[in-house]
């Protein structure tokens, strides 16, 4: 089985255009097999753009995968985008994608969470990787809240039924302030700051 956090040479290529549109704006993401999401473009990162406080300064993609939340986010607002993917391939349509969009891309690193990544970030934004599980995913929550400047916040978007309550409790455990922006049919996006 092929998982999009485990980088796999042989899966065959298929790529596929997706088309976006947010912000009205019109967004084109190429994907491919062996990528998170590889078919259409994931419900639950559209959510988390959408429900998301105007942001500034610099933005940090985590676990970016071709870079939807990223791209999106820094066009609107005119961010300082960091991209980082454990998943080099992932990486590359990151950046293809980007340059696609005409978004400007400051870095794009190859990195296991935050073992490549140095420097503090305004925002930091996850579409955590559930199935990578839970050790994995709380490994990038504390990471994050290490990588946030004075005044940053960290967003990630997560269903119930993927562990939402529990990792509301670890948010709390690392974050001084933990806020639900959107809680809809079992999806929540969540905002922590220090």
């Amino acid at each position: 089985m092929s998982h999009y956090f485990i980088e796999n040479p042989n899966l065959l290529t298929h790529e596929r255009a997706l088309p976006l549109n947010i912000f009205d704006m019109d967004f084109t993401f190429l994907a491919n097999n062996g990528l998170f999401s590889c078919d259409k473009v994931d419900d639950a990162s559209i959510t988390l753009v959408k429900n998301l406080p105007p942001l500034e300064g610099s933005l940090l993609d985590l676990g970016c995968g071709y870079g939807v939340i990223g791209i999106t986010l820094a066009k609107k607002y005119g961010l300082e985008l960091t991209m980082a993917d454990v998943n080099k391939l992932a990486l590359e349509y990151a950046v293809k994608n980007a340059q696609l969009n005409k978004v400007a891309v400051k870095h794009a690193i190859h990195s296991d969470s935050f073992a490549s990544i140095t420097g503090s970030f305004d925002s930091i934004v996850l579409n955590p990787p559930i199935h990578a599980g839970k050790d994995t995913m709380y490994k990038m929550y504390e990471e994050s809240a290490q990588h946030l400047t004075h005044g940053g916040a960290f967003y990630i978007v997560i269903q119930k039924k993927h562990g939402a309550e529990s990792s509301l409790k670890k948010l709390r455990e690392l974050f001084a302030r933990v806020d639900i922006l959107y809680k809809k049919k079992g999806c929540f996006v969540i905002e922590s700051r220090n």
